[in-house]
């Protein structure tokens, strides 16, 4: 398998908004995020087809992972565990001492799936998705607050460690 990240270039951000539409599904908060919150967008991409995206914040510290998708015929097959590690990976080449993530109170599967990738609960911004004009619910739990995950960079030795990848490129990194 043979997996790319790398940073989209501008003129494909449009064409990973529907995939990007996984992690926030409301487009107006996605595309208000991606003008005012993320500094940079990422693709992953296997033997060249698009595979997953996601968009960080790396202006102070902690960095931010703001959006993270995985296209669906592929969950379950550790990309986005490889995607997780790879911006782990990238927040200490950056000189980042924490990263954080967040994700609705209702999303079990990705409350376990941060957990996995190493990341601790940290705090909830409640109220969070006040945005939603009707309620939204997910696992027949209302979509309230955030909660909010993190990794210390700094402190490795007392966390799950992130795989890091074996090879590197100029243009991005290569599994």
């Amino acid at each position: 398998m043979d997996i790319f990240i790398r940073q989209a270039r501008l003129d494909e951000i449009e064409s990973l908004i529907p995939l990007l539409l996984q992690a926030e599904e409301s487009e107006w908060a996605l595309r208000w995020s991606l003008a005012n919150l993320s500094d940079v967008v990422y693709r992953m991409d296997n033997e060249g087809e698009l595979v997953g995206a996601a968009t960080m914040q790396w202006r102070g510290d902690p960095c931010e992972i703001m959006e993270l998708a995985i296209v669906p015929e592929r969950h379950g097959q550790g990309l986005g565990k490889q995607f997780v590690a790879w911006l782990v990976d990238e927040a200490r080449r950056r000189g980042k001492h924490r990263l954080i993530v967040g994700t609705a109170n209702s999303s079990i599967s990705n409350i376990a799936f941060y957990q996995r990738c190493g990341l601790r609960m940290d705090h909830i911004r409640h109220d969070y998705f006040w945005y939603y004009r009707e309620p939204h619910y997910e696992n027949g739990i209302q979509m309230r607050d955030m909660l909010v995950f993190r990794y210390d960079l700094t402190d490795d030795q007392d966390e799950t460690p992130a795989p890091r990848p074996p090879s590197l490129s100029q243009s991005g990194r290569q599994y």
